[in-house]
Parts: structure tokens; sequence; C-alpha cells
């Protein structure tokens, strides 16, 4: 039998859906559908000959690849509708619920204004990292990276967290701890978490402090061990922006 790898799709949209993004989100669950059924086939296909997810050709590493069937097998995605709330933290705390209920694999979140490529989700899977995002970038002027050294520092509370953001980090390579003195954070508008994570991470995950709930469940990790990763070479767009930054 064949090994099924289980992927839980969240999508926060606490504004209702972007009339910037709704197309680019329908046409990535429409190519999730044929990921799905492409990798179906690929116990009697090994060698990858058949339908191409990619017909236009500009995203050749949207393709589920012999290599990929190997790792992980048939592919099945669901979608968890309970993200429609103001409350952003909140919705990421439901979606992590719902993936432990069904028994997922992974957990990939996508913001509602986030624009991508196809590939992406492939991409950051074929790391198989804990915790792996896509480079953003801050959604209003000055344009800046969403990655972060996480500092520690004490105050009459104890140890309190901020954060600096990394403007040096290595160009289109997976950045890891290592590369950010050992306490990367970032922003989760594209992200794959092994869903692992959420048992050696106790609740709160996405806890919101008024600094972002993404960047909390970030220093959560930094606390529990737990390494995280941004591929520099898979770039995101907010839909406030005009062209995506891999054009």
């Amino acid at each position: 039998m064949a090994k099924t790898t289980k992927i839980l799709l969240g999508l926060p949209w606490y504004d209702g859906p972007d009339a910037d993004t709704v197309g680019v989100n329908f046409e990535f669950l429409h190519y999730l559908g044929r990921l799905q059924e492409r990798s179906r086939y690929m116990l009697h296909d090994v060698v990858g000959i058949g339908c191409k997810l990619d017909s236009g050709g500009d995203d050749p590493l949207c393709e589920y690849t012999p290599d990929d069937y190997r790792l992980f097998g048939e592919l099945e995605f669901s979608y968890c509708d309970e993200t429609r709330i103001s409350l952003v933290g909140m919705a990421r705390e439901r979606v992590v619920e719902a993936g432990l209920r069904w028994g997922a694999d992974w957990l990939y979140f996508w913001d509602a204004d986030m624009r991508f490529r196809k590939s992406t989700l492939l991409r950051l899977l074929r790391h198989q990292k804990p915790v792996v995002a896509a480079l953003a970038f801050t959604a209003r002027d000055p344009i800046m990276p969403v990655i972060y050294r996480i500092v520690e520092s004490a105050d009459h509370k104890g140890i309190r967290f901020d954060s600096k953001t990394v403007f040096d980090f290595p160009e289109d390579k997976l950045v890891g701890n290592e590369d950010i003195d050992g306490s990367l954070a970032f922003g989760s508008g594209v992200v794959l978490i092994n869903m692992n994570v959420f048992h050696q991470v106790p609740k709160p995950w996405f806890h919101s402090t008024g600094c972002g709930e993404d960047w909390m469940f970030c220093v959560r990790c930094h606390e529990f061990g737990i390494p995280r990763y941004v591929d520099t070479s898979i770039k995101t767009v907010d839909h406030k922006k005009h062209a995506p930054r891999w054009a």
C-alpha cells in the first residue's frame, strides 16, 4: 500500500476574501486538487509520464516527481473552514486543533491577501523541516523583509522578547536558526509546519500579544528548541504591492 501524507490547509481571512487575491486562491486550490489526483496515479506512473500540472511551463517546480512520490507517497488535502474570525491567533489555533483531530502530517498556512507561486507548497515540503516559511515582505512602505532576530532581554518582570529586522539574510537559500544567531523568527504569510511541533510545544501556539501571533509562534518554538527556517528563494507578495517579487 502506498504511503499517504496528509496536509491540512489553513487560510485565515478575518476581513473576508480579498478581491485582488481570490482568483489566485481558487487557482491554487484547483492545482492542489490536480496534485492530489496525480499523486494517486504515481504508483502506476513512477517515471513521471502523464498530464503535466503546470501546462503553462512557467513553474516547473510544481510538478509532482517520482522523487516526491518516494518521499511522500499519495497526497491527501483537507481544508479547515473555521478561520473566518477577527482574531487571527484564534483562527490559527483552531486550524491546529482541526489538524490534530484529523491526524494531519503537515499544516500549510497562507494568508488570504498573499500571492505566491503554485510550487511553493511542494518546495517547502521537500525541505522536510519542522517549520519552514517562504520569504514575505511588509505590506506598506517602507517595504522590508518579514524576517527577524529574536532578542532576549530582562526587565523587572523577568525575561522578555523583542525583535530586530534582518536585512543581511543569505539570498536564495534555505536560512535556518544558525544563520540568524540561533534566533530566527518570521511572518507566517506562507508557512509549512510539521504537526509534531504541536506535540512538542504546549498551547497556546499563536497567542497574540499585540506583536503578532506568528512572531509569538516563533518565540514559542525558540523556547522549546524547535528549528525554524525560511527559504529566501521562495518569494511572496502582498496584495497591496503592484508586482510580485519573483518577477
